[in-house]
């Protein structure tokens, strides 16, 4: 856009001064194929660098800044080019598996507030028109696992239903943006199960 009325300047300057020092109106044609000619190439340039007080400063790609954003996934549970899947993690705590959409395959471990949308700023980014730049956000009160519509422009729905407010979730529970669908896991350790069996007292009727 710089580039553009930087032009558009130039031109209506050399409009009105052309005809004033008796400058052939052959240049103005060739000055306006010029500036046509470059603007492909500051097209290029714009792409990977940004014009700052500081001067040119390099960009990072769509892709790399993506990933740069968006929080890891604990468990990849895609099939690998071998045809085998990934094996699982014995972990504690609350997960969220996409079954539908851009990250389908993914599992994500729930240990912070998690913002789902379509900017690359969220935690989790899905790249569909339909979803909203903050579209919800998942947070852990203590042992229960919420979500929470931001506004977002077509709503969320938990088991098929659009939910208003906080909402606590249960596993196994189903969070659908539309055709985008995840699951709601709570995974509990071998450690964790036997230290509760240790804890728990047995009563035997004589």
């Amino acid at each position: 856009m710089f580039y553009i009325l930087t032009c558009w300047v130039l031109l209506q300057v050399g409009d009105f001064a052309f005809p004033v020092f008796e400058i052939e109106q052959g240049y103005f044609h060739w000055i306006l194929g010029l500036f046509a000619v470059l603007f492909p190439m500051v097209l290029t340039v714009s792409w990977f660098y940004d014009l700052t007080p500081a001067g040119f400063v390099r960009v990072s790609p769509f892709v790399e800044r993506r990933t740069l954003e968006n929080m890891t996934p604990r468990i990849d549970r895609r099939v690998s080019l071998s045809g085998e899947s990934m094996s699982q993690i014995d972990t504690d705590g609350w997960f969220i598996y996409a079954e539908t959409g851009p990250v389908e395959g993914l599992e994500y471990n729930i240990s912070k507030g998690v913002i789902i949308g379509r900017a690359i700023e969220c935690d989790i980014t899905l790249l569909r028109s339909y979803i909203s730049r903050n579209h919800a956000q998942l947070q852990l009160q203590g042992e229960h696992l919420t979500i929470e519509d931001l506004g977002s422009s077509n709503g969320t729905e938990v088991n098929g239903e659009l939910i208003k407010g906080q909402h606590v979730l249960q596993n196994g529970d189903e969070i659908r943006f539309k055709d985008v669908s995840f699951t709601i896991r709570e995974y509990v350790s071998t450690i964790s199960s036997q230290a509760m069996l240790d804890q728990t007292a047995v009563i035997k009727h004589s």
